[in-house]
């Protein structure tokens, strides 16, 4: 993904004119870059480039993490020891800034736009046929992914012994055989599970390895079902 995505023409579409805002809010403020390198952030570098392109819609989490620190102010956050980092991750750092403050007034108007935008996107895709089923061979980001799953897995000494992870066992094989990809939730539950074998690891940290890795993986498999498909477009173009 390119330091400077292509900049989207609002005049487009929805979709185009959210990117195009979602970039002018940027102006001024910490860089992608280092929001991606950011400790705290979960989600890759290339995915926080792609949601300012306006190409196709971004996922919850990328726009939130974005919004964080473009629309909020993590210095305003307050702790919440009782959050839910099962189903709250995405958007609960606005119920973190000070009530009626500005600022989360700012950012819940932001979360409103993304959400409506989405749901008009889903239910446009819910009318027309769904894209053809295309083979792709595992990208190199999936390929990287595995090797992290797998380090983290001997780390814990779990190489010969992948039943000790329980319910998570089938997936993780899955994962491991280049055949699915685990969602952010299921990073952070496998995360959790490997901690419990690795000696003084960091939840947190474990949990972000494994999140960006996941999330470049799954770009790299819609990029690349995209070159096929437009591949055997263009070759039935020259065959009519």
């Amino acid at each position: 993904m390119p330091a400077r995505p292509r900049i989207p023409n609002p005049q487009e579409g929805p979709l185009q004119a959210f990117a195009y805002d979602l970039r002018e809010l940027g102006e001024g403020k910490v860089s992608v870059v280092w929001i991606a390198d950011h400790e705290e952030t979960a989600v890759s570098r290339a995915a926080l480039y792609a949601a300012l392109s306006g190409t196709r819609l971004p996922r919850g989490k990328t726009v939130s993490t974005l919004l964080r620190w473009w629309a909020g102010d993590p210095a305003m956050e307050e702790p919440d020891e009782e959050e839910d980092y099962f189903t709250g991750l995405t958007w609960a750092w606005i119920d973190r800034l000070v009530q009626d403050h500005e600022k989360r007034r700012f950012a819940n108007e932001w979360r409103t736009r993304y959400e409506r935008l989405a749901r008009d996107i889903w239910r446009e895709r819910e009318r027309h046929p769904k894209a053809e089923r295309v083979t792709i061979a595992v990208p190199p980001e999936q390929q990287r992914f595995i090797r992290e799953l797998n380090a983290l897995i001997g780390k814990a000494g779990l190489e010969d012994e992948l039943w000790l992870l329980g319910q998570y066992t089938p997936r993780v094989e899955r994962y491991l055989a280049g055949e699915s990809i685990p969602t952010d939730c299921m990073c952070w539950r496998l995360a959790h599970r490997l901690s419990e074998f690795i000696p003084d690891s960091d939840l947190s940290d474990l949990n972000i390895r494994l999140t960006r890795s996941a999330e470049g993986a799954r770009l790299a498999r819609v990029r690349d079902r995209r070159i096929v498909r437009g591949r055997r477009r263009e070759t039935a173009k020259t065959t009519e």
